[in-house]
């Protein structure tokens, strides 16, 4: 559907309650639209894409959005509010001032290593506290992340485990495996039914690659390419793209991208702590 189809739908459908102002972006699995509630506050409607919601079983969609909205962390965007209307499934949660590490690596491309580190702690903190209440974020990248003046906040929470417990793990418009491939763990890759904690510990390590080097692990114009790879290909060390990473870091990271789930960190935790000492500026 059009952005402006889209967008004239949105606000026909949720007019009562929310004033849509504009289209702010579309990714895999959703449109953002800048809206107003009742009161006045700013927030971000999330909708998914029309032509997703046809493979997703609403009922179970919306309940899974609702238990991820229950959770409060400094670095998780609530969750405000969710539904159904005129065949639309929607959440919104508050805007969250700030750039997307996305938006940040465009202008910035590599990052100091203590700013990079801290940002991957402070989302290990969010997804530490996910994990320990039985949510796997399951989309970790750049896009989700917004470096508020508070920190990192993590954005997204609950919509891709929602989309596969709703569905099946491989619905998406083109059966795409729920994610995005350059940050997808192997069992993800592979559409694995067992998926845990431990997938959003692989893609933060791909996330923190990223940012020290100024490019993922893997990339391919071909998104079959990038997931066979996450699936077969050892990943590079990110010191050949960044001499300047301490030998210690690179392996922690190392670590993170490893193929078998046995073989990484276990917890958001544990990886945090052996993330930590490169965190503060020296």
């Amino acid at each position: 559907m059009p952005p402006r189809d889209l967008i004239e739908r949105v606000r026909k459908a949720l007019g009562d309650r929310y004033t849509v102002i504009t289209a702010v972006g579309r990714g895999g699995n959703a449109a953002i639209f800048g809206a107003y509630d009742k009161t006045g506050q700013k927030v971000a409607l999330k909708v998914l894409h029309p032509e997703l919601t046809v493979s997703v079983a609403a009922d179970r969609f919306l309940r899974e959005i609702r238990y991820a909205g229950k959770l409060n962390h400094p670095h998780i965007a609530p969750l405000l509010d969710s539904g159904e209307d005129d065949y639309l499934l929607w959440y919104a949660m508050p805007y969250v001032p700030g750039d997307t590490v996305r938006q940040t690596l465009r202008r910035e491309r590599m990052l100091p290593i203590d700013r990079a580190v801290r940002i991957a702690c402070e989302v290990l903190e969010a997804l530490a506290y996910a994990h320990q209440h039985g949510i796997a974020h399951r989309d970790i990248k750049p896009d989700n992340i917004v470096l508020s003046p508070n920190g990192a906040v993590l954005v997204d929470l609950g919509i891709a485990r929602a989309i596969a417990r709703s569905g099946d793990d491989r619905v998406t418009r083109s059966g795409f495996v729920v994610g995005t491939e350059e940050y997808m763990s192997p069992e993800q890759a592979e559409g694995a039914p067992d998926v845990d904690g431990r997938t959003d510990l692989y893609s933060l390590g791909v996330l923190l690659f990223e940012m020290l080097a100024g490019r993922p692990p893997f990339s391919s114009p071909s998104a079959a390419a990038v997931l066979d790879m996450q699936q077969h290909h050892a990943p590079p060390d990110v010191r050949e793209f960044r001499k300047d990473v301490p030998p210690p870091l690179a392996a922690a990271i190392a670590r993170a991208l490893a193929k078998p789930r046995a073989e990484r960190w276990q917890t958001a935790d544990e990886m945090r702590l052996a993330l930590s000492p490169y965190a503060l500026s020296v």
